[in-house]
């Protein structure tokens, strides 16, 4: 299985919505017991109950050397890694984890106290995969996620729309990263004057094949970073069609790479409510890029990293690690709001099937590249 950086996931930021396309997994919380009512008794004549001899009471074990080893495996990867391990009281963390798994005799009997463990991290963003589960997301191809879409709108603005995309396979990220780049050289042969890149639907998955992809707009060099809770600072940038973590390409676009007809064009982001957890750092990436402003509504609310841990038994979790932060330096832990908030339907224009703020319009159109062209 690849390691996951960001999460992705990111999600790995893989945070897979229901997630053909990458969406953000809340685990289940484990209700408590409660008190069932009972009648009151009425006053009747004393009886003596028949006993049934066959009937045997259920004796609960208490949890096996393996469910132990297991869930302590599980909760020192958290207790070392989590990006929230220095505000967490762990003695008492581990003893309200372990009194939920206390019976557990199999490692998969541990799942629910893992994913409550998870919960309780408060990061929002961490999860649990099992070993069906994980062999599941590494089969996933690009046919699994909604493809990006492009098209030019107006006769001079290029449009592109990335949708969650993580499928935990380095060809499959390749070919995806390739289809974003060619998307891109087929409408700068229409010359826009500027670009709409849509992240409303991308709900997560992976960071690094969205960036390779969008690196002709993005532009080459650093474009953010992940930060964890120590202050370590590892970057991201984009060279010749790689998209690097600390200098090292995890996804790489199939040859030829492309380079925009007129480099450093305006470029108009889309934001709104679904743009979570890998989708974010696409957002993050493009915050302190030269003539860029952002439209629509807030994100999400993760933009944080997860990196994948696998167990012994080949579960795994994917856990947050970082924080983003953008290229000026600035770091993400919340909802990240526009640079100019879209919320009335009355602002929106439909243009070839795409509700564009035409805030983000009249802003590309007043640009020097655009009134050149009128």
């Amino acid at each position: 299985m690849k390691p996951y950086p960001v999460g992705i996931l990111l999600a790995m930021s893989l945070i897979l919505t229901a997630c053909s396309s990458q969406q953000v997994v809340t685990p289940t919380i484990i209700p408590t017991a409660t008190a069932t009512a009972f009648p009151v008794a009425t006053a009747t004549a004393i009886t003596t109950p028949t006993v049934n001899p066959s009937a045997t009471a259920t004796v609960e074990l208490p949890i096996s050397p393996t469910g132990s080893a297991y869930l302590t495996e599980a909760l020192d990867i958290m207790q070392n890694n989590s990006l929230h391990r220095y505000s967490i009281d762990w003695e008492a963390f581990r003893t309200s984890t372990f009194l939920r798994a206390q019976h557990a005799q199999t490692t998969a009997d541990t799942y629910d106290a893992i994913r409550y463990a998870l919960y309780q991290l408060g990061d929002h963003h961490s999860f649990f995969r099992t070993p069906e589960e994980v062999a599941q997301v590494e089969q996933l191809t690009m046919s699994d996620f909604p493809l990006p879409r492009a098209k030019l709108l107006l006769d001079k603005l290029g449009f592109i729309a990335i949708p969650g995309f993580g499928s935990g396979n380095l060809q499959e990220d390749a070919k995806y990263a390739t289809h974003i780049q060619q998307l891109i050289r087929d409408l700068d042969t229409q010359e826009p004057c500027g670009w709409i890149v849509d992240l409303r639907e991308n709900t997560g998955g992976d960071t690094f094949p969205m960036l390779a992809g969008l690196g002709p707009v993005l532009g080459k060099g650093e474009l953010g970073a992940f930060i964890d809770a120590d202050g370590h600072k590892e970057i991201w940038s984009y060279q010749n069609g790689e998209a690097l973590l600390a200098g090292v390409a995890l996804t790489k676009v199939n040859e030829p790479v492309y380079k925009l007809r007129v480099a450093s064009p305006p470029v108009a982001v889309l934001t709104g409510v679904n743009t979570g957890s890998a989708g974010e750092s696409v957002v993050v990436a493009f915050r302190g890029r030269p003539k860029t402003r952002s439209f629509g509504l807030y994100t999400y609310g993760v933009p944080t990293g997860n990196r994948g841990f696998p167990l012994s038994d080949g579960a795994m979790i994917a856990l947050t690690t970082v924080f983003f932060a953008d290229r000026t330096g600035q770091v993400y832990g919340d909802r990240i709001y526009p640079d100019e908030l879209v919320d009335e339907a009355r602002k929106y224009t439909m243009i070839m099937d795409e509700a564009i703020p035409q805030p983000a319009i009249d802003w590309l159109m007043s640009q020097p590249e655009c009134i050149a062209q009128k």
